[in-house]
């Protein structure tokens, strides 16, 4: 988890069009980070070209079913993906690429526009999270919920310091549901129904109950940053 940036000053590059990156399991959320090796030959295309560009790249979720396709354009997507930007990168020997991306923002996909390109292309709608009016006392005790709820599944963190610096209270509390429930073993449904959560109240009781679910199994919470996913 890196400290909030500027999502403004990023989106100044943005021409309203991305590379689309379909995964049927990796999933990028605003200011966390990703590292993605890099090696079908459409996606090291791809790669190059945002390295050329503005560093932006779309991660999308694949939906169900659609592995049989997935060498097409025709595999179908959720509509609302991540934007990340390219933030360290590494071109291997023989074309590869070992890259980084942080997100920017929640996008909704209008369109994809047809182009000679191998891979996909997305016309896109940046999304902010929404903040229903409540009090200040409503969001710190949503605060307070999110943070006891993740020490009670997660006792074994609480000497973590890098997971206390992620969780300082000048991060906003949209990010603070992603990241915390970015520690829990989630389907890929699961993953897109939070990325296409954009009312943070209901984003906040989704990652409550999901946190307070018993869990056969010890999930990876404390690796900071996450292995490598491949295309």
């Amino acid at each position: 988890m890196m400290t909030p940036f500027d999502v403004a000053t990023c989106l100044k590059q943005f021409t309203g069009y991305a590379p689309l990156f379909p995964l049927p399991n990796g999933v990028l959320f605003p200011q966390l980070v990703l590292p993605l090796h890099v090696f079908e030959e459409r996606y090291r295309d791809m790669t190059a070209a945002a390295l050329a560009g503005d560093r932006l790249i779309a991660m999308a979720l694949l939906r169900p079913s659609s592995e049989a396709v997935y060498q097409t354009k025709a595999a179908a997507i959720y509509p609302v993906v991540s934007l990340g930007q390219i933030v360290m990168h590494e071109r291997l020997d023989d074309g590869r690429y070992n890259i980084v991306l942080r997100g920017v923002c929640r996008a909704r996909v209008h369109e994809e526009p047809v182009t000679d390109h191998l891979y996909r292309i997305g016309r896109l709608e940046p999304l902010q999270d929404v903040y229903p009016e409540q009090s200040a006392k409503y969001w710190d005790g949503c605060r307070r919920s999110l943070l006891e709820a993740f020490r009670r599944r997660f006792p074994q963190l609480q000497g973590c310091a890098e997971l206390q610096h992620s969780v300082a209270e000048d991060l906003s509390l949209g990010v603070l549901c992603d990241l915390l429930c970015s520690s829990l073993p989630l389907t890929p449904l699961e993953s897109a129904e939070l990325l296409m959560e954009t009312d943070v109240r209901r984003r906040c009781a989704w990652v409550l109950q999901r946190l307070a679910a018993p869990s056969p199994t010890s999930p990876g919470a404390a690796t900071f940053p996450p292995e490598f996913s491949v295309n």
